[in-house]
């Protein structure tokens, strides 16, 4: 796994907690999916979510500075 992907998911109890990360690993083998690509499915959740939150944000910016009500 990628360093920058290892930063973005490793806060998580998946990859922080040695005993949830090993079972992980054992489900993820036993189901052939590498973890890497659930770590960067993670991380690109992750982002998103801080994007959809960035973009509330400036909208509720845009609609105090927006309304009229507010400013003389």
């Amino acid at each position: 796994m990628n360093t920058e992907i290892q930063e973005q998911v490793g806060d998580l109890l998946l990859w922080s907690e040695p005993e949830a990360k090993k079972l992980m690993e054992e489900i993820a083998l036993e189901h052939g999916v590498a973890v890497d690509a659930i770590a960067e499915l993670v991380a690109w959740e992750r982002e998103q979510q801080e994007k959809i939150r960035r973009r509330g944000m400036t909208d509720m910016f845009d609609d105090v500075f927006g309304n009229s009500k507010y400013w003389k």
